[in-house]
């Protein structure tokens, strides 16, 4: 069972780190989190305050002034005396802007649940890795790294494509893992883990919500995945096999992202996905809407900037005059990614020789 949210952090076993027992992930409680534009309340932790112009939490401690906070900030009871520092979390990332936004997400989390990101992990209580499965070099320093954690006998959660799209790894054996469609459970999957237990979630279920805790690593960058998974089946990508069938977010959803992101002073917002050409085809709309809808709620001052993200050829060729007209707005980059070597049957067979 995972611990309440009033009890106190948890703590690291005091044998070397061993993974003895797995945990299905249908007995792990789901977390609702109680979200606001600025702050997250938490029973038995101080509130999570943002730092000017970011959405970067700080944790308020009992002598904090609070002068100046938002009004929708209450401050929740401090931890109980005498209790011990927070547990810390070393996050690695690799891959694309989107496994960037989910590592956010899951920093974001855990933050809010009183644990502690650092940059250092040799003083890291558990380390967090975040996979891309797209590239070689990707996976290889995942594994160099999955190596070394071991070697310091450090608890360890595997996230991200590799371990979706490839469960069975040796690597990857005795290691807690979670799905790309989970990370809205990685507090759970931590706490476990830390507790010695081996916890595997990769079932697949509805998109997770934008509007969990997030801790951005540029905190004028907002990184908005619009849609997750592709309608592809290319032989040369594995992609597909970690995110899976397109799944699109709400124009609405999206929308209001965008004003909560921007009232906190994001400067750019970058809109990811494995291709933004096809967003909307699963739910009756499609990408000029959603941009129009977006380009309205930006501010006339181009204080904060709009950013597409990679598309791949097939879908956005059907919208080409509206997303034309779309990069003429003062308030949108003129930029697209657009992968067109992968139209080429010449580059595909000279990359198999």
């Amino acid at each position: 069972r995972s611990r309440s949210f009033g009890s106190p952090p948890p703590t690291v076993p005091a044998e070397p780190y061993s993974a003895p027992a797995r945990i299905d992930g249908t007995l792990l409680r789901r977390r609702r989190w109680r979200t606001s534009r600025t702050c997250w309340d938490r029973p038995g932790f101080p509130a999570a305050e943002l730092l000017p112009g970011s959405a970067y939490p700080s944790p308020l401690s009992p002598s904090s002034p609070s002068a100046g906070r938002p009004s929708s900030c209450r401050r929740s009871p401090s931890p109980m005396p005498g209790s011990q520092a927070p547990r810390t979390i070393y996050v690695k990332t690799f891959g694309c802007s989107h496994n960037q936004s989910d590592s956010e997400y899951m920093s974001g989390q855990l933050s809010a649940f009183g644990y502690a990101i650092t940059e250092e992990p040799e003083g890291a209580d558990l380390w967090l890795i975040n996979t891309c499965t797209v590239k070689n070099p990707s996976q290889s320093a995942m594994s160099t790294l999955i190596s070394k954690c071991k070697t310091a006998n450090k608890p360890l959660v595997v996230a991200g494509c590799v371990p979706q799209g490839s469960r069975d790894l040796k690597e990857l054996e005795g290691i807690s893992i979670i799905g790309v469609q989970q990370i809205d459970r990685v507090v759970e999957v931590v706490e476990e883990t830390l507790k010695g237990h081996e916890v595997r979630l990769l079932s697949r279920k509805t998109l997770p919500s934008l509007d969990l805790p997030k801790v951005r690593k540029n905190k004028f960058i907002e990184i908005l995945p619009i849609n997750v998974g592709c309608l592809g089946a290319c032989t040369y990508c594995k992609t597909k096999h970690a995110r899976g069938h397109l799944g699109s977010y709400s124009i609405d959803s999206l929308v209001d992202r965008v004003k909560i992101v921007v009232s906190e002073g994001v400067r750019e917002i970058w809109l990811s996905s494995e291709d933004t050409g096809a967003y909307g085809r699963d739910i009756g709309t499609n990408l000029p809407n959603l941009l129009n809808a977006i380009v309205a709620e930006l501010p006339a001052d181009r204080s904060t900037m709009l950013r597409i993200g990679m598309t791949n050829p097939p879908f956005i060729l059907e919208h080409l005059n509206e997303i034309a007209s779309v990069l003429r707005h003062p308030c949108v980059y003129t930029f697209l990614h657009v992968p067109v070597q992968s139209g080429s049957d010449a580059v595909l067979k000279g990359n198999e020789s």
